[in-house]
């Protein structure tokens, strides 16, 4: 009997090139529960409803194609795992499901899902996804801004920390209004000219890297930004920190700022000024913009 258990315990079973043991499925059961229960005490906080319970049920499906992309990228076992582990008791996970029904999760699947697709050398389908995830986004973000409650805004920040709270409260908002958008679009055209004109060929860590600020910067430089708009930079850092061990930090910061700019939104305070957490961002988006940078030069060298 203690020779079954034994045999049991280490034995190793494969779906496609993933392996694992009975312990590893045991472990990933309780990280599962442990997510479960982060999330029950808080449920209530907003109406339940089917679409509510499909968000918690994507979190956790997000979390095991995340775990997916990082297997790809690295070849890590462990790493898969655990990227798995933190997202299934990520905060703003339970936050944007659980507890403030926003419901993200619906078109930032779409994102990684065609992350994970591009990796898999599938780029139709992969572009098919982040345009139909970019349209939910763009309809979420919508709706959003018909339910602000004011005739006219008084700041180009609606809950995330963007470039905009930098600039004191009232001050050219009425000159910014309608220009930031076009700023912004500026500077994506600016960046896809560069690399359309280096000829840059596109590896599986440029594609990580690009993910990665693009999510911290559309969010940072357009206006009227919701709470959730880190949502999609907050898995991106995990994933790029897997990726990049010395990068560790990354996750930690933007973590910080997205679950700030929820307690923002449900209390109206936060425990440091929100124009602090703008410039931490700004930090993040000058480290991951050198990275790329580095990245783009390598892939033009070869």
């Amino acid at each position: 009997m203690d020779d079954f258990l034994r045999d049991f315990i280490v034995k190793r079973w494969k779906i496609g090139a993933f392996t694992f043991t009975f312990l590893d499925a045991l472990l990933a059961v309780c990280i599962t529960g442990t997510g479960i229960f982060l999330r029950l005490p808080v449920i209530n906080y907003t109406v339940t409803g089917p679409e509510k319970i499909g968000a918690i049920a994507l979190d956790y499906i997000l979390a095991l194609l995340c775990g997916a992309i990082v297997h790809r990228c690295t070849a890590s076992r462990n790493r898969a795992f655990l990227t798995y582990a933190i997202l299934a008791i990520y905060p703003t996970m339970a936050a944007n499901a659980a507890l403030w029904n926003v419901n993200a999760v619906y078109y930032v699947i779409l994102f990684f899902l065609g992350f994970y697709l591009y990796l898999r050398g599938f780029r139709v389908l992969s572009g098919l996804s982040v345009l139909a995830g970019t349209g939910i986004a763009l309809y979420r973000i919508y709706q959003w801004r018909l339910a602000l409650s004011v005739a006219y805004p008084v700041s180009l920040t609606r809950g995330w920390p963007n470039f905009y709270e930098i600039i004191p409260k009232g001050a050219f908002v009425e000159l910014f209004d309608k220009v930031s958008l076009l700023c912004l679009a500026g500077l994506l055209l600016t960046l896809a000219y560069c690399f359309a004109k280096k000829q840059v060929r596109i590896t599986w860590d440029l594609a990580l890297q690009l993910f990665l600020f693009l999510a911290v910067l559309i969010p940072y430089f357009a206006p009227y930004m919701p709470p959730w708009a880190g949502y999609t930079a907050d898995v991106a850092a995990l994933l790029y920190f897997m990726r990049r061990k010395e990068r560790f930090y990354m996750p930690l910061l933007h973590l910080i700022v997205s679950y700030s700019a929820y307690a923002y939104a449900m209390n109206g305070e936060t425990k440091l000024p929100m124009v602090l957490y703008s410039v931490i961002l700004l930090g993040i988006l000058v480290n991951v913009g050198v990275d790329l940078y580095r990245e783009i030069n390598k892939g033009v060298n070869r």
